[in-house]
C-alpha cells in the first residue's frame, strides 16, 4: 500500500527554514519558481522549506511516536542512541554503527549477502533507519537505503503567489550590566541587536510514505527483515508521526520564538495498491478535484491492462467532489487514512 498526502496550509509569520547568517541576519530560505503569466511565464524567487527540514521534523516525530506505540506494548522500541537524542545520524561511519552491525562488516562472505545483511540488521536497530532511509559511505561496503518517506520543498500556491512576503524583524539581546564596563569585558554596549527574517505564504506541501516498503529490505533483494506485528507497530508509527507534523507540535525550526500562526485550509489524501499513485500538487487551486479525476481514470486505464487496482481518495475541505470521502477536519482525515491502512 502506498500513501500519498496533499496539504494547503497558511502558514503566518514563520521562520521555519533558514539558511544562512550574514552579520546579524539570519536569512530565510528562498526558491526559484516558474508560474504563469499573460501570455507566457515568468520566474520569481519565493520563501520556501526544504524537503530537509520537513523530513527532520517527521523523523523527530517517528522517535516520539514509536516510544509511545511501542511503549504501550511494552516493547523496547527500535532506537538506537543517536535516535533517542534526535541526531539522525543513521550509521552514517563506524563510529556510529551498533555492535550487531559491526559483526556484519567482520564477518566472511559474498559482498552482496554482507550488504543485504547490513541493510537487514540497520532496519531491525532502527526504526529511523528503516523508514528514513541511511547511507552507510565507507568504501569497503557502502550500503545505502532509500527512504520510505518523499517528500519536496514547500512552496507558494500558484494563486497566492503574489500574496507572499519575506520580512527582517528587529530584535535585541540584553547584555547583563556587570558586563558593560570593566573588567577583561572592556566597554560594552547594553543591547545586541539582530534580524531574523520572516515570511508568510499559502504553503503547499506533498508528502508520500510507502507504507508497503516499511520493514522490508531493497538493497540487494527485497524480503521481509522484520515479523508482521512489529511491521504493524511500525506502520501506526509512522502514521502517527505524519500526522503529528500537523495536529500536534508540527515542523520547522525557531518554533519557541516563531510559533506561526497555521491553519490548515484543505488536504487530500490517497491509499493506492498494486501501483503508487501521487496526489496533484496542492500549488494547483484545483488539485483535490484533479486527483479525484486522476484517480478514476487510473483505475480505468490499469484495469484495461489486466490490473484491479485499488485506489481511494479522501479530503478536507469546504467543497468535496464526488468520488472522495470527505472529512471534517484535518484530525478526521488521519484518522480515516489510518482505519484505512490497519484494516488490510
Amino acid at each position: 500500500m502506498f500513501l500519498s498526502l496533499a496539504l494547503r496550509v497558511l502558514v503566518n509569520v514563520e521562520a521555519f527554514n533558514a539558511v544562512e547568517t550574514v552579520g546579524n541576519l539570519t536569512k530565510h530560505r528562498r526558491a526559484p519558481m516558474v508560474v504563469a503569466d499573460s501570455g507566457g511565464y515568468k520566474l520569481i524567487y519565493v520563501p520556501a522549506v526544504s524537503g530537509e527540514s520537513v523530513a527532520n521534523a517527521f523523523q523527530r516525530n517517528l522517535v516520539r511516536a514509536a516510544e509511545l506505540i511501542y511503549g504501550r506494548e511494552g516493547v523496547n522500541p527500535p532506537i538506537t542512541e543517536w535516535d533517542r537524542r534526535l541526531e539522525f545520524v543513521k550509521f552514517m561511519d563506524k563510529n556510529h554503527l551498533t555492535e550487531s552491525l559491526k559483526k556484519v562488516l567482520t564477518a566472511k562472505g559474498d559482498v552482496r549477502e554482507k550488504k543485504h545483511e547490513f541493510e537487514k540488521t540497520a532496519i531491525k536497530e532502527s526504526i529511523v533507519a528503516d523508514v528514513g532511509g541511511f547511507l552507510y559511505a565507507e568504501e569497503e561496503l557502502p550500503v545505502k537505503r532509500t527512504s520510505r518517506l518523499q517528500t519536496g520543498y514547500l512552496l507558494p500556491t500558484y494563486d497566492s503567489v503574489e500574496a507572499v512576503a519575506i520580512e527582517a524583524q528587529f530584535h535585541a539581546r540584553h547584555v547583563p550590566a556587570e558586563t558593560r564596563a570593566g573588567g577583561q569585558e572592556g566597554q560594552r554596549k547594553g543591547q545586541m541587536i539582530y534580524y531574523v527574517e520572516i515570511a508568510s505564504a499559502v504553503y503547499g506541501m506533498t508528502l508520500n510514505l510507502d507504507i508497503e516498503g516499511v520493514g522490508r529490505t531493497s538493497l540487494v533483494r527485497v524480503e521481509d527483515a522484520v515479523s508482521a506485528d512489529e511491521k504493524v507497530r511500525r506502520i501506526k508509527s509512522a502514521l502517527l508521526a505524519l500526522s503529528a507534523m500537523f495536529t500536534g507540535e508540527g515542523f520547522g525550526a525557531k518554533l519557541s520564538r516563531f510559533l506561526p500562526v497555521r491553519t490548515i485550509e484543505s488536504a487530500v489524501g490517497v491509499l493506492s495498491e498494486p501501483l503508487a499513485f501521487v496526489t496533484s500538487p496542492p500549488q494547483r487551486r484545483d488539485y483535490i478535484e484533479d486527483t479525484v479525476l486522476r484517480a478514476k481514470n487510473t483505475s480505468e486505464v490499469l484495469r484495461k491492462l489486466g490490473v484491479e487496482p485499488e485506489i481511494k481518495v479522501l479530503a478536507y475541505a469546504k467543497e468535496v467532489p464526488e468520488g472522495a470521502v470527505k472529512a471534517s477536519s484535518i484530525e478526521d482525515l488521519f484518522r480515516k487514512l489510518t482505519e484505512e491502512v490497519l484494516k488490510e
